[in-house]
Order: C-alpha cells, then sequence, then structure tokens
C-alpha cells in the first residue's frame, strides 16, 4: 500500500514536535534549542513537500509571506511601536537588525497552516481570512509564555501587552489576505497536522 506525502509529513510533523517537546523538557534542552531554527526549516520544508505545489506563482507568494513576517519583525524590535517593547534572544539564531532570519519562517508556517485549517470548514475569503488569524492569536496565546521561559524573545515590560495580540491579529489578516489574493491552496491534512503539532508541542512545554 502507497502511503502518501500527506500522511508522511503529518507523522513527521507529530514526532519531531513531540520529541523536540520533551527534548526541551528534559536535561539536555541546551542540545534541543540549539536545534530550533533547524526544526523550524524543517517544518517548512515538509511542509512545502508535503503540499506538492511547485508552481513559480507559489512561491513568489511565500517569499512575500516571508519578508512581510521578517521587516515587521525588524520594525517591532527596532521602533516598540508594534508590538511592544521586546528583544530577541540567541536561540532563534543568525540575526540581522537585531531580528533572527528564521522569524519570516516561522510566520510562514503559522500563517499557512492556520489558512488550510479554516479553509476547510470556510471557503468564503471573509470570514475565512478573518478566522484565520484569529486562530494565530490564540495559538500566540500559548506561545508567548514558553517562549519567554526558553530565550526566543524577551518583553522589557513584566506583563506581555495586549498591542502585541492586537498586532498579530494585523499581521496575520495581511498574510492571510495575500493567501487569498493569489489563490494559494494548502492541503487542508498538512496544515491541520502541523497546526495541531504546535499546539502538542507548546502544550507540553507549558508545563
Amino acid at each position: 500500500m502507497k502511503v502518501s506525502r500527506e500522511n508522511i509529513s503529518i507523522v513527521l510533523f507529530f514526532v519531531f514536535h513531540l520529541i523536540g517537546g520533551l527534548g526541551l523538557s528534559s536535561n539536555y534542552q541546551s542540545v534541543f534549542l540549539y536545534l530550533t531554527p533547524a526544526h523550524l526549516i524543517f517544518s517548512f520544508l515538509i511542509l512545502l513537500w508535503a503540499n506538492n505545489d511547485f508552481r513559480l506563482s507559489f512561491f513568489k507568494t511565500v517569499a512575500i509571506l516571508y519578508f512581510i513576517g521578517f521587516l515587521i519583525e525588524v520594525l517591532g524590535v527596532q521602533t516598540g511601536l508594534l508590538f511592544g517593547q521586546y528583544y530577541y534572544g540567541k536561540v532563534l539564531g543568525y540575526q540581522l537588525f537585531d531580528t533572527p532570519l528564521i522569524i519570516g519562517v516561522n510566520w510562514v508556517i503559522l500563517c499557512l497552516s492556520a489558512n488550510a485549517v479554516i479553509s476547510h470548514f470556510c471557503l468564503k475569503p471573509f470570514p475565512k481570512i478573518i478566522l484565520s488569524s484569529l486562530i494565530l492569536v490564540l495559538l500566540d496565546v500559548l506561545i508567548e509564555p514558553v517562549a519567554i521561559t526558553l530565550d526566543f524573545w524577551h518583553w522589557v515590560a513584566i506583563d506581555i501587552p495586549i498591542q502585541n495580540y492586537f498586532m498579530w491579529f494585523l499581521v496575520a489578516l495581511l498574510m492571510n489576505w495575500i493567501v487569498h489574493l493569489n489563490k494559494l491552496t494548502i492541503n487542508y491534512k498538512v496544515g491541520f497536522g502541523l497546526f495541531l503539532s504546535q499546539i502538542l508541542f507548546f502544550t507540553i512545554l507549558s508545563f
């Protein structure tokens, strides 16, 4: 029996996120932290492979999403006006303008996986864009405490600013609108597997 790309990708997402979550909760945390950028790149490449859309237009749109995510973060770090005042630790790897290059990849992964999940249930553009953006904000609520603990990034204020979540929603709106305009289609099962595996990952680390 032939195993499909989507099924292989879902298994890989869950296995690697489970291993990563358990590893970061163990005495070998420093080793797994070092592998964080590789983990994000791996998830991104598996998503592209399993989605099986290798048109130039698809990759152009992904590149646009990457640069939007990265540039927004650069502006956020440099000015403190968008998300609030925060700075990145060293865990996410090489930085340009005090912003990890990998953070744009993270935005792409989050956007495409959330869009795939909502697209399965809702085909009308406006509610799909809104709902995809909302579940990204909900995921960020889960991500934030873990990210601070693991030195992904840190807030200058004691509490995470409310404007951070508002800005997450606006950035997600822009990205999901671009996905809609360019008619990107993400395999539902692949996107759902990636999104749920991320929830599993950050839930493990929350405890």
